[in-house]
């Protein structure tokens, strides 16, 4: 029977949720941006990209290794090994937040960072934990074929509270400032991190219960390797921009840059959606050997995510100063140049398909680790060429050269090694 009301109904559910998502981001997005002015919001922004880099070793490849060791594990009946998973997962997060945090903290102690974002950052610090638990949450749930409880606590549940904090502050009249807005941050990170965790507990499976854990500390090591180094690459490549805009340039141009984001992360959206449905059901399909079901999967997905994505970036490219205008203000019209920039980097994107995903989920990440390399090197060499010169232009033309020339990369590295093609045709 064919897999494609079932891939298109969890689309929908899956879409729908990150449709709600992204619009609780902007109207975040929004509130911040009017209430906090473009060079607090800048400021909050840098902070957060400190965040999300100094987090890299701590998550490092974690979710993307266990939702295809748990598609694995469940598929072979190894719950055993699943079980021995979770728990060397937890303890090594742990262990690698508090070395991060130390590490940072005696940075900060060392005078090493302006007193104006070691002020922020000193509250900051604590979302690096926080943060990697819920990442690990979600991972688990996507494993387990709940994808869209697996997004509900981090995406839907958290920038819901925050807006009605938000909200609440604007009525008391309280004034916005960035130090207020990180305690705000962690306040609802740490309550939706709770809740992922009250669902891990009620869909795990009833196997888990009744079985010794069985670790195989050498295998995850060693697979968790080139995860990590792709995460942390990846993450470079999407925070690198504001670092190198914050550092050159000042944090207006972080605020402008920001703005832009929030209109891309729109077009991404039936993209990500798609992604997160496919992963496991990629790596069991391919596991079995079953190649044409697994193009077939392929094929129905990229043609999912280009027809629920293109036509927003389109409108954005057109009518995205229309919006910015009306939802951020005159002051943040910069940020259309960037967004378009954008936009057509991510059309691209899209069109060529769930390429890494591809790889990582059929046992070749380290194919996938090469690509991202590359591609680092390449947008840091352009982001130090074209920010100096360009500001938040010339940061933009970085990000989408850099995407376009990994997307070419892996396509090939896709076909010659599993003769699939991602690729919309």
């Amino acid at each position: 029977m064919s897999q494609s009301p079932a891939i298109l109904n969890k689309f929908l559910g899956t879409a729908g949720l990150q449709m709600i998502s992204r619009a609780l981001s902007v109207i975040a997005g929004v509130i911040l941006a009017r209430y906090l002015g473009p060079e607090q919001y800048g400021l909050y922004t840098y902070v957060l990209s400190i965040i999300a880099i100094v987090t890299i070793p701590v998550i490092a490849g974690l979710p993307q290794l266990l939702i295809r060791e748990i598609a694995h594990a469940e598929l072979e009946g190894k719950w055993g090994e699943l079980k021995g998973l979770l728990r060397w997962s937890s303890a090594f997060i742990i262990s690698i937040s508090a070395l991060v945090m130390l590490t940072t903290m005696l940075i900060l102690y060392l005078g090493l960072i302006s007193s104006q974002t070691a002020s922020l950052l000193w509250f900051a610090i604590f979302l690096i934990p926080i943060k990697s638990f819920s990442a690990k949450q979600g991972a688990i749930l996507n494993g387990f074929r709940k994808p869209i409880l697996g997004l509900f606590p981090e995406f839907i549940l958290m920038p819901f509270l925050a807006i009605l904090v938000y909200l609440y502050l604007i009525v008391s009249k309280t004034e916005f400032t960035s130090l207020l807005l990180i305690k705000v941050q962690l306040i609802t990170s740490a309550l939706t991190l709770l809740l992922g965790l009250g669902l891990i507990f009620k869909e795990r499976s009833n196997n888990l219960n009744h079985v010794k854990p069985t670790y195989y500390f050498k295998k995850w090591h060693i697979a968790l390797l080139p995860f990590t180094l792709m995460i942390f690459i990846s993450t470079m490549n999407a925070q690198l921009a504001n670092v190198f805009l914050g550092y050159f340039d000042d944090k207006e141009s972080v605020a402008s840059f920001k703005v832009a984001l929030q209109g891309v992360t729109l077009v991404t959206l039936g993209f990500a959606a798609v992604n997160n449905i496919i992963g496991p059901k990629v790596a069991r399909l391919y596991r079995s050997g079953d190649i044409q079901s697994t193009q077939a999967l392929l094929t129905k997905s990229v043609k999912l995510s280009a027809t629920f994505s293109i036509p927003i970036a389109v409108v954005l490219i057109f009518f995205g100063d229309w919006f910015i205008r009306i939802l951020f203000g005159e002051q943040y019209l910069a940020s259309h140049p960037i967004l378009i920039i954008l936009c057509i980097g991510q059309i691209i994107n899209i069109c060529f398909g769930s390429v890494g995903l591809v790889l990582n989920m059929t046992g070749n990440e380290k194919r996938s680790l090469k690509a991202l390399l590359a591609t680092l090197l390449i947008n840091v060499l352009l982001l130090f060429i074209l920010v100096p010169i360009y500001q938040a232009i010339g940061a933009a033309l970085a990000v989408s050269m850099s995407l376009v020339l990994w997307n070419i990369w892996m396509s090939i590295d896709v076909y010659k090694i599993t003769k699939l093609k991602t690729w919309l045709c």
